[in-house]
């Protein structure tokens, strides 16, 4: 019997590092194993029924894979955001605002037009004050440049550099601002990126109410405060509403508030309303046998312009009041310092006796919300919009609070429209579930096979620390909160080759150096040596490409790149120092003829 030599002192410290990192694997693993707590049955207590979910909640981590859509199912939605209607209304509101400055001093100026392709004219009553205007507008806006003037008109052109700058700008807000609306709709692990110049897709894993997350989302929440104008009575607009759609050839029953622009954009063409004033509409809604339905809409004729908008609210709350003793619900609003300063000003505006009928528009997303009559000025920033007693107390609620959330999580900066919708049902998620297990065990058998028949001890040693390998990707991606989706199950089964691959380069230079002479123990240690570099070099340029799917790739590569690059770190350590460690044992302390 051969004399035993100690196994050194590296040795040791590597095996503890494996033992460790094992232990690591197993305790991070064992939860998504386990299942998710939110699905566990449970006492009156609260505690789990069964015994392994209670040790599981008491002493495990609670960090878990999440499953992405393709897996645990869920709502995927495609956003159109109306990219170019967002700045022709920047362009406006910034020439309406270079017109209220150049009014003050005394400088009287005519109609705005923003064209399709985002050149701009405005008219000025005194040609000589052209060049004071001009300056004004490019004071308030870098999208325009001054083109030239023609009689008592003033042309722009779109600053291309600077208009391609506002709409990454606008998409990344537009991005943002859905990401924080689904914050705080509780929905975990989003999938949010844009796709294209304009579109934004959005998924949902696990989101059952679909209807009120597509609500959610299409919500605009564009908020804006005008003041009521009495240049046209009320009784007026609606024949004048009827003569824009028969020369249109619109329909009565298309209420849209795009629709009610255009008919006003015609009427302002022709005369027939001030230039600056637009109609917006109140929704009626029925009682009774028709409550929530829109019986009739009523016309009202406000400022073309918004000059306070929701992007200066603070805060925005759903609270229930009972006003003359009938309860309903409302939406509480704070502005912001510069937004009270606006409101104040407004209020004071609509109050003065000049002013009848002295009214202020809340409109929200083009329709007419309410229009509160103002009794004195506002000062103190806060302002309330109320739901209506005409739908029952449950919709209120749900609608006042919705409002309030997508009120706090930020406007959207453009309108968006829902141009695609795709659902995949739980049942759907459980088989991709299904499928995605049965291909890595049927991959890992025929590895497991293939390794053995080739090369045998050190082949078994190989599929030991391919098992290790795929234990530590997922107690990684389980630390890290990461999304495992179908394509990611292909980045692991890709891994799992990845990882005997890198035996099979160690394993065949061991083999070389036995036929160069060397003997057993030789070859094991000169092979682990001289196979080292060859290693790093192959899992570098695999890294590399990893690394760029991450950065550049859509969220369902980018769960593709996750788990391959787990896999690569966590294939270094195991098919090089996991197999190192065993195999130094066999051939220290064995008698085994061939390793390699």
């Amino acid at each position: 019997m051969p004399n035993k030599v100690p196994m050194p002192a590296l040795w040791w410290i590597k095996t503890v590092i494996i033992f460790c990192a094992l232990i690591f694997g197993i305790l991070y693993t064992l939860p998504t194993m386990i299942g998710n707590p939110s699905d566990w049955k449970r006492d009156q207590n609260g505690q789990p029924e069964k015994w392994y979910q209670k040790a599981a909640e008491n002493f495990l981590p609670s960090s878990r894979v999440n499953l992405g859509l393709d897996l645990r199912g869920g709502l995927s939605l495609t956003l159109n955001v109306e990219v170019e209607k967002a700045l022709q209304d920047s362009i406006i509101r910034a020439m309406s605002r270079a017109k209220d400055l150049i009014a003050v001093e005394g400088v009287k100026t005519g109609a705005i037009k923003v064209n399709d392709d985002l050149s701009a004219t405005i008219e000025i009553e005194n040609q000589s004050q052209a060049q004071q205007l001009q300056k004004k507008i490019n004071e308030q806006t870098l999208l325009l440049l001054f083109d030239k003037t023609v009689g008592n008109t003033l042309h722009f052109y779109p600053n291309k550099t600077n208009v391609a700058e506002f709409e990454k700008q606008l998409m990344q807000q537009a991005i943002n601002t859905i990401r924080n609306r689904i914050d705080q709709f509780g929905v975990s692990e989003p999938n949010i990126f844009q796709a294209g110049t304009t579109r934004v897709v959005v998924e949902l894993p696990g989101m059952s109410d679909t209807e009120r997350a597509k609500q959610l989302l299409g919500n605009t929440a564009q908020l804006d405060f005008r003041l009521v104008l009495n240049t046209v009575t009320q009784e007026q607009l609606l024949p004048l509403l009827g003569e824009a759609r028969k020369a249109l050839k619109i329909s009565d029953e298309d209420q849209q508030p795009s629709t009610i622009e255009e008919l006003s954009r015609w009427l302002r063409d022709n005369n027939k309303l001030p230039k600056n004033a637009t109609i917006v509409l109140k929704r009626i809604y029925g009682q009774g046998t028709q409550v929530g339905k829109v019986v009739s809409a009523l016309p009202y004729l406000v400022e073309a312009h918004a000059k306070l908008t929701g992007d200066l609210i603070e805060d925005a709350q759903a609270v229930q009041t009972a006003e003359n003793y009938i309860p309903q619900y409302s939406v509480s609003l704070k502005f912001k310092p510069q937004g009270a300063k606006l409101f104040g000003e407004l209020t004071t505006t609509a109050a003065d006796p000049k002013n009848a009928p002295h009214e202020v528009a809340i409109i929200l997303d083009g329709n007419l919300q309410s229009a509160p009559y103002v009794r004195s000025p506002i000062t103190g920033g806060n302002a309330s919009i109320t739901m209506g007693t005409n739908i029952n107390m449950a919709e209120q609620m749900k609608q006042s609070q919705d409002l309030a959330l997508v009120l706090r999580a930020g406007a959207l900066p453009a309108s968006v429209k829902v141009v695609e919708e795709r659902q995949i049902g739980p049942t759907e998620g459980a088989q991709n579930i299904h499928a995605g297990v049965i291909s890595t065990l049927i991959a890992a058998v025929l590895v497991i096979v293939v390794m053995l028949f080739i090369y045998g001890l050190s082949g078994f040693v190989a599929n030991l620390a391919m098992v290790f390998n795929v234990l530590l990707i997922l107690a990684f991606m389980a630390l890290f909160g990461a999304t495992l989706t179908l394509p990611g199950i292909a980045g692991i089964v890709l891994t799992m080759a990845i990882a005997v691959d890198g035996n099979v380069v160690i394993n065949e230079r061991i083999r070389e150096e036995i036929r160069s002479g060397f003997s057993q123990k030789q070859a094991f240690y000169k092979g682990y040596s001289t196979s080292f570099r060859t290693l790093i070099d192959a899992h570098i340029t695999s890294a590399v490409a990893g690394i760029v799917l991450l950065i550049y790739g859509n969220p369902t590569v980018k769960g593709f790149a996750v788990t391959l690059l787990c896999g690569i770190i966590c294939t270094l350590f195991t098919s090089y120092y996991v197999t190192e460690v065993i195999g130094q044992w066999l051939v220290e302390r064995t008698k085994i003829k061939r390793f390699g």
